[in-house]
């Protein structure tokens, strides 16, 4: 499923990691591509892309409080130090739940953020995590169709769950086990 693109690392091609850190790059035909931990001084672009992808975007004092958390687990994707996309996620004993995931706009379609989904799952399974949760809005097909590819499934539906439009989300689940 990983794609020959300027960023994405070949199939059958392992990231080069430092040892002791919990940053990955995977090594491209032009660049280097880079998934870390979220640090604060990514906030403002994360900020940036937000307002780009959301109606309702997070708001600097949400990004901080779910970054600052001690259950949370919030990711970035870089290549050449520009900041492609982010997740975020809460994680409890063996589950994750997936509260936030966004590529910047000028950057979509190059399978950034299939890549970001695919590392939290590696990375969460290493950490005994196996059940991954999330709510996407009824209306967002490509969004779920992304999901559909991890082998997420429909669970339920939260009805009116966006208060800005009302709509309806669908309940995800992924279960490793």
């Amino acid at each position: 499923m990983i794609i020959q693109r300027r960023g994405i690392m070949h199939e059958g091609q392992q990231p080069l990691t430092d040892e002791g850190q919990e940053e990955h790059r995977y090594a491209s035909c032009n660049n280097e591509l880079v998934i870390s931990k979220m640090q604060k001084g990514d906030i403002e672009k994360i900020l940036e892309i937000e307002k780009r992808s959301f109606i309702t975007p997070w708001t600097k004092k949400m990004l901080n409080e779910t970054l600052s958390s001690p259950i949370s687990i919030s990711l970035v994707i870089k290549e050449s130090k520009l900041l492609l996309g982010y997740i975020m996620l809460y994680s409890v004993l063996n589950e994750a739940h997936i509260l936030n995931l966004a590529t910047n706009p000028d950057y979509r379609r190059r399978g950034y953020a299939s890549r970001l989904i695919r590392h939290t799952i590696e990375y969460c399974e290493k950490r005994d995590i196996s059940e991954f949760f999330l709510e996407v809005r009824d209306s967002n097909i490509k969004a779920k169709k992304l999901y559909r590819m991890f082998g997420f499934e429909v669970i339920g539906k939260r009805k009116g769950y966006y208060t800005d439009t009302h709509e309806d989300a669908l309940v995800m689940q992924l279960s490793l086990h």
